[in-house]
């Protein structure tokens, strides 16, 4: 009885001797047509191993087919899930508030990834709902029967997203109108395959230029109205000498807390919340008037806020307390706004921020290193730190006085002796400061006396 010969697989082939003990041979078949070779020996081993030689291209031919049928089927299937899903109600723009909330925002060109904090959820909460009320009323959907219903995200196109954005920029700043667009864009990749969205409305649309309506730094007048208006206000006060004197943001001096505070080294040692993942450490001195508003807390209360009923206003509503400190300047009779061409309502240039202007400016017209005020004030650039610089020409009058004489006389002053002359100018001056700079001077002078006693001890 033959031997049962293994079934191979298609186009596996076979072996066959056409004489006992003779050399064996390869044969198989693919799409009709036979192919037989000689494996040029008698071992059987070496013969199987030069069949699938043989047959390996053939065979794998046929997998590629195989897999590329496959892979057709595969495709086929997806496209008929993707066109159910298609036909299924998507997100909706009632709906998608809450699914942006919790999806993950993506990440920075740098590799960060974006993680908006509670102020920035709550800024994008109230562009988002501005978004849907201008759809609803400028693009009312209803159904068949006539009642109102939401839009999809999907089915928002580039002429509403265009139009939307027009709109916003012919009623607000440009800064506005940018910080809309690129928010309404993050919304609508974020929620892309969710919403089951093919393209983003908001992608192409441009920025706008923005307009130069920097804040401007108060006048020495109009510091002093403000100052006199804030006698005995409480916090205010304290809020509004934090700012000059340390030339801190309005954020960083509402939240400042007692344990940033080194009352016996006058010093304040704060990081800046707009760049704290990039700032480090920023270390002010404390001007004497601060610190007579400070000390005024009485020790055994400078626990937590230094400013806690403000710092919670701030925590509710950051808006609210903007409106008082703008009122604050109103009442001190100075115009916070001016009117600028094409912005429907007046841009605002006097707002806490001017106190930071007004802060870097003294010192620079004090003649404080540039490199130094910047490091005071967390810029990351001398050129960030140019652009608060306000000249007033103060600066530049004084260095004028100094100047020699020079032209039809052609001779230079003398110099002040170190004695009679220098003492007498150091007296002239002390007569022109206020009583504030007068107390510095003080606190100044005792340091240096200090330090001259000890050199002479030592000698």
């Amino acid at each position: 009885m033959a031997k049962k010969q293994k079934r191979r697989s298609r186009g596996a082939g076979c072996l066959f001797q056409k004489q006992a003990g003779g050399v064996f041979y390869a044969r198989w078949q693919v799409g009709g047509k036979v192919y037989i070779r000689s494996c040029q020996t008698t071992l059987k081993r070496e013969a199987e191993g030069r069949l699938a030689e043989f047959t390996a291209p053939f065979r794998l031919g046929n997998n590629v087919e195989t897999l590329e049928a496959v892979a057709v089927k595969i495709n086929g299937a997806k496209a008929e899930i993707e066109e159910w899903k298609d036909s299924q109600p998507a997100l909706t723009m009632l709906q998608a508030w809450g699914s942006f909330v919790n999806a993950p925002k993506g990440k920075t060109p740098r590799g960060r990834v974006i993680m908006p904090g509670p102020r920035t959820l709550a800024d994008y909460e109230g562009r988002w709902n501005a978004f849907c009320a201008w759809m609803d009323k400028t693009y009312p959907k209803r159904d068949d029967n006539g009642v109102r219903i939401p839009w999809e995200l999907r089915q928002i196109g580039k002429e509403h997203a265009q139009r939307y954005i027009n709109e916003i920029g012919r009623g607000r700043s440009a800064n506005t109108r940018n910080k809309s667009l690129t928010f309404l864009r993050l919304v609508f990749k974020v929620l892309s395959e969710e919403a089951r969205i093919k393209e983003n409305p908001f992608d192409g649309l441009d920025a706008a230029p923005l307009e130069v309506t920097r804040k401007r730094p108060l006048t020495v007048t109009e510091l002093g109205a403000v100052s006199k208006s804030l006698i005995g206000s409480g916090e205010m006060e304290t809020l509004f000498s934090l700012g000059y004197f340390t030339g801190a943001r309005l954020g960083d001096c509402v939240n400042m807390r007692w344990a940033n505070i080194d009352m016996a080294a006058r010093k304040i040692r704060y990081t800046p919340h707009k760049t704290k993942k990039t700032s480090s450490e920023i270390v002010v001195g404390i001007a004497p008037a601060l610190y007579s508003l400070l000390e005024a807390t009485p020790e055994r209360n400078r626990k937590g806020l230094v400013l806690p009923e403000l710092a919670g206003i701030y925590a509710r509503d950051p808006s609210a307390l903007t409106k008082r400190v703008q009122r604050v300047f109103r009442d001190a009779g100075i115009e916070t706004g001016a009117e600028v061409e094409g912005y429907s309502r007046q841009v605002a240039q006097i707002g806490f921020h001017s106190l930071r202007h007004a802060h870097i400016t003294a010192l620079l017209e004090s003649g404080a290193p540039m490199e130094s005020v910047r490091a005071r004030v967390g810029h990351s650039t001398i050129g960030m730190t140019a652009q608060y610089y306000h000249d007033t020409g103060e600066a530049t009058e004084k260095a004028l006085q100094a100047l020699p004489a020079f032209g039809r006389t052609n001779t230079l002053p003398e110099a002040p002796d170190a004695t009679g002359g220098l003492y007498g100018v150091i007296l002239d001056g002390l007569e022109k400061l206020t009583v504030l700079q007068l107390k510095s001077v003080v606190d100044r002078a005792g340091g240096l006396i200090e330090r001259l006693e000890k050199t002479e001890v030592q000698k």
